[in-house]
């Protein structure tokens, strides 16, 4: 018994150790050589819901970056942007958010360079009549019932996705942005009265 108990453990010791193991280096872990970095430039600071337009900034940049620089060939490695994900999140103590959008991209970034992105789309026009913005209109109460304020403050998490031109896919690290949403300029607390 002792014999097989031993054994056992000798066995099980080998396997952990011929495991890999778990890195949090998510930029080093994928197989391709390079990866992308975004960059929000001329950010609006709200977006109003009484404009139906999409949220768009005016301009994004997408950096392609090396893993290890100075190192092999760098042909076949700029990067087809094929799309992009948009999640959001509260950031003043509400918890209904608006849904993850998915959006195309159409861009090539150069390896070691960069690519601007012109009026791409963060929020479409049919995302700023749903659930949770949808509150903040006149005819649904005009305020947000989780925080009774007449605006949302949410973040923006995007994450890029692409393939180098040899074929290899890329996905860029988490970049983050916030906006406030309102339906027009006016700010502050609404207090129901009873009227008698």
């Amino acid at each position: 018994m002792k014999k097989t108990t031993s054994s056992v453990l000798a066995l099980g010791a080998l396997l952990l150790a011929l495991l890999p193991g778990c890195s949090t280096n998510t930029q080093g872990d994928d197989a391709s050589p390079v990866f992308l970095v975004g960059e929000f430039t001329e950010l609006p600071t709200e977006k109003l819901l009484v404009d139906a337009s999409p949220l768009q900034f005016k301009t994004t940049t997408l950096r392609c970056r090396l893993k290890v620089p100075g190192t092999g060939s760098v042909q076949f490695l700029d990067v087809q942007l094929d799309s992009y994900v948009v999640r959001w999140t509260r950031l003043d103590g509400g918890t209904k958010v608006s849904a993850t959008q998915p959006f195309g991209g159409n861009v090539i970034v150069p390896v070691s360079g960069t690519a601007t992105l012109n009026n791409y789309d963060y929020m479409t026009s049919d995302a700023l009549l749903r659930s949770p913005l949808d509150q903040l209109y006149p005819f649904n109460g005009g305020i947000d019932r989780e925080t009774g304020m007449t605006q949302i403050h949410q973040a923006g998490h995007v994450i890029w996705y692409g393939h180098t031109l040899s074929g290899q896919s890329v996905v860029s690290s988490e970049a983050t942005f916030d906006m406030i949403f309102r339906f027009s300029a006016a700010s502050g607390r609404i207090e129901g009265t009873l009227a008698r």
